[in-house]
């Protein structure tokens, strides 16, 4: 029987034009879930995230980043929680520490993540994003598009931000962000880790 071979769903994103007023880096091999609080217990799931994983997420559109994990909020209840390293494992261990508290479904494979940085950053999101990512301020979230395609946003406390985006709709992300960095420079740097 044939052997399944990881490819990276940014194995097409290169360098552009001279300089790093963008530095693109990919978040791979990450466990990614959506969290959805059950009825009534929302105070129960955040006491349980907190003793897990050390961070309390509140219900708003911010990163909580914690050790292990940060829970992004994309909605009322609502939380993509991925974990900080490469975990085998990580959405089963959530799923079952959560049981009973929040519906958690695997997004691991139907996301792909792209950290972005550099001086040019604000001049390059306002190219494609509907919305004002300088508001998202230190730790801010967003569910938006950019160039047409469905993405979440979150500022990761580094000065840059990640993106989370359907794995097959890489290439139209990939399109925006090579047309509108190339003016500025666009490096491309190993996963991070």
């Amino acid at each position: 029987m044939a052997e399944l071979v990881y490819q990276s769903p940014w194995r097409a994103l290169t360098q552009r034009g001279a300089g790093t007023g963008i530095v693109a880096t990919p978040i791979e091999r990450r466990g990614i879930a959506t969290v959805m609080a059950r009825k009534g217990r929302f105070a129960e799931l955040i006491a349980r995230v907190q003793a897990d994983y050390g961070v309390a997420p509140a219900d708003a559109p911010k990163c909580f980043g914690g050790e292990r994990a940060s829970f992004i909020g994309i909605g009322p209840g609502k939380w993509l929680a991925v974990s900080q390293r490469p975990e085998t494992g990580f959405v089963a261990v959530l799923a079952a520490q959560l049981d009973g508290l929040a519906s958690v479904v695997e997004q691991s494979d139907g996301l792909a993540m792209l950290h972005l940085s550099g001086p040019a950053l604000p001049a390059v999101l306002e190219k494609g994003f509907q919305i004002d990512c300088a508001g998202l301020g230190a730790n801010g979230a967003a569910v938006t598009s950019v160039h047409h395609v469905g993405a979440t946003i979150w500022a990761t406390g580094d000065g840059g931000v990640a993106i989370a985006v359907a794995r097959s709709l890489v290439g139209g992300l990939l399109h925006w962000l090579e047309a509108s960095a190339a003016v500025h420079g666009l490096a491309v740097t190993p996963e991070r880790g």
